[in-house]
């Protein structure tokens, strides 16, 4: 309350002043303005028009201001009329929340069954399943009933369980008699996939006459899926039957992996797959063979994989052989692979490794240069073993003032919601301003905020444009005097904080990854704490991550402890930071030291962290280069050593 007399004080001086009685207004400053902003957002948020109405006239060349009238207009929303909505998605269709007015209105007409009023709003199909399902059931109340029934049942073929919002169209489409038992059973194979028993049962439950013999079949199928062979043999020879083998195949591979060994060819003999189909489960099977020590098992993987075209499957293969340092078998799987994959830059480096162990040096020596001058590890690390300098293709930023001024407004809200730390706003408005243009206009606006130091904005719009070239752009020195402190604080190398924080975050001091890790170099909450108490620090909390400083300090201090647990090698150290020490120290126990580093490198079995540990040495070069550093791909201590 106390609150609100001073607000009404404040504008009673405002209006003394003779800003809202008509006589010439003043320039407020840039402080001023956000203050009646959040003063205006106060307003609506307690439903005080007359007081939102006074501020808001103050603020028309505030850029904010767009905000401000969303929150407004949406308040009343349903209120609106199509037109009045239209009219402010269109004067409003270069910020992000002309996408959101619009869903929220349509949810509004449907909730209302305003079906013709939906329809004129959106005449075409929408996205997303919820304002899907009301647009055919408004199609199908309009009369327009073949549309809606095509609709409603491409709804109704998923796996996955429908919106509740579905029913009423789906409903109406089953009493129009368009749900048959070939539907029913069609979707009871894509929930076998999903692997939900319980929408299983409640689909065959649905099924009538010839139909229920079938179900039956995917219901036994799903629970044992052991009788597939017999399955295979006794069923007719049909698309459904194949299918469904197909699926139960499948699932005792990944429950019982020898007993679908065991039943694979009876399986396929029984359905009379074709030679495609019988490779690709093959390559299924296969593919879960990679961790057994049974002598036979192994011997049957390999014997498909002879006949394989799968990429994945024969790169896994190779590096089973290289793992093991059995240098034949890697040459032999490698010579398997199609050739426009021996072409690439990886397996190019490699056949020159295998000519370089045969004792052939000038063979490879050849084939090491054939890939010198590009951006990427592999041609890096040939340039490592000619004793060449690393170089790669280098484009520089595109400074525009035509763009600038036809994007000004977007780039002045951008700024300001930065200022006022609003950051989820910004990369919203960031992404949607992107969205769409061509790659010269990506880079000029990259430039520009590298310009203005948003520097994971910058990263953001590298990666949206595939602008890899660009390495000033997306390699930003950011938060130079925290890695600066922590580099000398820790005996850490700035390039090397700099290349994990990039890799880890994209230099996004707000990320946030799908499994909860936080901040610039992704910490988890759990890593943070325990480290922050090695450290001798007090643990602010998750939230505390999201500050640069804090983050920089504990991230570079378990970057610290893993580098001194191994020897100060970073290769051990970047994998543990990704994998986890427990996975890095069994992959050495396996290796045995009978491998050098680009081995070992290679022969790391998560494909997410062997491109990890790969990027991050590459990105310590990007930056050793900007920097005036000049830093090796990798330090004599790493290549030295056995691993």
């Amino acid at each position: 309350m106390i609150g609100y007399f001073i607000r009404k004080a404040f504008l009673v001086v405002i209006i003394s002043a003779g800003i809202l009685a008509g006589s010439a207004p003043f320039a407020a400053t840039l402080e001023q303005q956000r203050e009646w902003y959040e003063q205006a957002g106060v307003a609506l948020e307690e439903d005080n028009t007359d007081e939102y109405l006074q501020l808001r006239e103050l603020l028309d060349d505030y850029v904010l201001t767009p905000y401000l009238d969303y929150r407004e207009f949406s308040r009343l929303l349903f209120m609106k009329t199509p037109r009045q909505v239209e009219d402010f998605i269109n004067e409003y269709k270069s910020l992000p929340f002309s996408t959101t007015i619009k869903s929220r209105y349509l949810e509004y007409l449907a909730d209302t069954e305003r079906w013709q009023n939906f329809v004129e709003v959106q005449p075409m199909p929408p996205r997303g399943e919820v304002l899907k399902c009301h647009y055919y059931y408004a199609q199908s109340k309009l009369g327009n009933t073949e549309v809606a029934w095509q609709g409603a049942e491409s709804l109704w073929l998923t796996g996955k369980s429908l919106s509740d919002a579905c029913d009423p169209l789906l409903s109406k489409w089953q009493k129009a008699g368009q749900r048959s038992n070939t539907l029913i059973l069609d979707r009871m194979l894509l929930v076998y996939e999903e692997g939900n028993r319980t929408r299983l049962k409640y689909l065959n439950k649905q099924l009538g006459g010839s139909g229920k013999a079938k179900g039956k079949a995917v219901l036994e199928l799903y629970d044992s899926p052991e009788r597939v062979a017999g399955f295979a043999k006794r069923s007719k020879v049909t698309p459904f039957h194949q299918s469904l083998t197909v699926l139960a195949y499948k699932r005792l591979v990944r429950d019982d992996v020898r007993e679908a060994v065991k039943q694979y060819q009876r399986t396929m003999d029984g359905q009379h797959f074709s030679k495609d189909k019988r490779q690709r489960l093959a390559d299924y099977t296969a593919g879960r063979l990679f961790s057994t020590d049974d002598e036979n098992l192994l011997s049957w993987r390999d014997q498909k994989l002879s006949t394989s075209r799968s990429i994945r499957l024969l790169e896994r293969r190779i590096r089973v052989a290289i793992r093991e340092a059995d240098w034949e078998e890697t040459e032999r799987w490698l010579k398997r692979l199609p050739k426009a994959a021996l072409k690439t830059t990886r397996w190019t480096f490699w056949q020159a490794k295998l000519l370089a162990k045969k004792g052939q040096k000038k063979a490879a020596e050849e084939l090491y240069r054939s890939i010198l001058g590009q951006r990427d590890f592999y041609s890096a690390a040939a340039a490592t073993v000619l004793k060449k300098n690393i170089v790669y293709p280098v484009k520089g930023p595109k400074q525009s003032t035509t763009l600038t001024y036809e994007y000004g407004q977007a780039l002045r809200r951008i700024k300001e919601l930065i200022a006022l730390d609003k950051l989820f706003a910004a990369n919203r408005e960031w992404h949607y301003l992107l969205d769409g243009m061509d790659n010269d206009q990506v880079v000029m606006l990259a430039t520009y905020a590298a310009a203005n130091k948003w520097h994971h904005l910058a990263v953001q719009a590298t990666i949206s444009g595939q602008l890899w070239d660009y390495v000033e752009l997306r390699f930003p020195i950011a938060h130079k005097w925290w890695f600066d402190f922590f580099s000398k604080k820790r005996g850490l190398s700035v390039t090397t904080m700099m290349a994990l924080a990039r890799q880890e975050s994209a230099l996004n001091a707000e990320a946030v990854s799908p499994v909860g890790a936080r901040g610039l170099m992704q910490l988890m909450p759990t890593t943070a704490k325990e480290t922050a108490k090695k450290l001798g620090r007090n643990y602010q909390g998750k939230k505390s991550l999201f500050d640069p400083g804090v983050n920089i300090r504990l991230g570079s201090g378990y970057l610290k402890m893993m580098l001194e647990r191994y020897d100060n090698n970073r290769i051990f150290a970047f994998a543990a930071y990704n994998a986890g020490p427990s996975r890095v120290n069994r992959w050495r126990q396996e290796t045995d030291g009978q491998l050098d580093v680009y081995e070992f490198i290679e022969a790391i079995p998560f494909t997410e962290t062997r491109g990890y540990v790969q990027n991050i040495l590459m990105f310590e070069v990007y930056y050793g280069d900007l920097t005036g550093k000049k830093n090796a791909l990798l330090k004599p201590s790493e290549l030295k050593a056995k691993y």
